[in-house]
């Protein structure tokens, strides 16, 4: 398997934190890994507990549907950028809805000692998200405009109102697309990439 393509594998097998298989899901962040999303940020350690926590809890149902990644290699550093839906079941005052939350996920990947591609950052960029009943039902309007919604950011607005009524407390640094924020994560990483370029060459 070449280098893009195990990169791309790694951030396809995010799907084991769907399914509760974290011995597998940590190995594809390096030790010192981070994520943020929504609901988290910090060591990757956390947010494995984290999640282990909401699914106990039972409630509402996730899957992320893990699309085109665009990958930039430069020796053993790494730049990918991967479309991203998050599917979420969820209720609204009674009402089974689904929320699909379009993202991507930026990750800086590096190959250490053990020659595995690993995420050493992943931070969420978050584009648009929608919410819709899972049956038809008339009661579907009114408590959409009693729920508040538009007090959140659009990227992530029906997202963000689900991890609310949850009890979840929003990160403070939330990544929305073609922001400010996402330029510099952008600018850091490709000045990253240029660090291994400039190491190489003076070896």
């Amino acid at each position: 398997m070449d280098d893009a393509a195990e990169i791309k594998q790694n951030v396809a097998n995010f799907a084991y934190r769907d399914q509760g298989r974290w011995e597998e899901f940590r190995d594809l962040f390096q030790p010192d890994g981070t994520i943020a999303v929504t609901w988290y940020s910090g060591p990757i350690d956390g947010f494995i507990e984290a999640s282990k926590k909401m699914m106990a809890a039972g409630g509402a149902q996730t899957k992320h549907w893990i699309g085109g990644a665009r990958t930039t290699i430069k020796g053993d550093r790494a730049i990918c950028d991967t479309d991203v839906a998050i599917m979420v079941r969820s209720k609204l005052a009674g009402l089974e809805v689904d929320i699909t939350t379009f993202a991507r996920f930026f990750d800086r990947f590096e190959r250490r000692a053990d020659r595995v591609w690993r995420v050493a950052p992943r931070v969420a960029v978050y584009e648009k998200d929608r919410i819709d009943p899972v049956a038809p039902s008339l009661r579907f309007r009114l408590l959409y405009a009693l729920s508040g919604f538009s007090r959140y950011p659009a990227p992530y607005r029906h997202l963000a109102a689900g991890l609310v009524r949850s009890g979840r407390k929003l990160s403070a640094d939330i990544v929305e697309a073609g922001s400010p924020a996402e330029q510099e994560l952008w600018r850091s990483a490709r000045q990253w990439l240029d660090r291994t370029e400039e190491r190489q060459a003076a070896q």
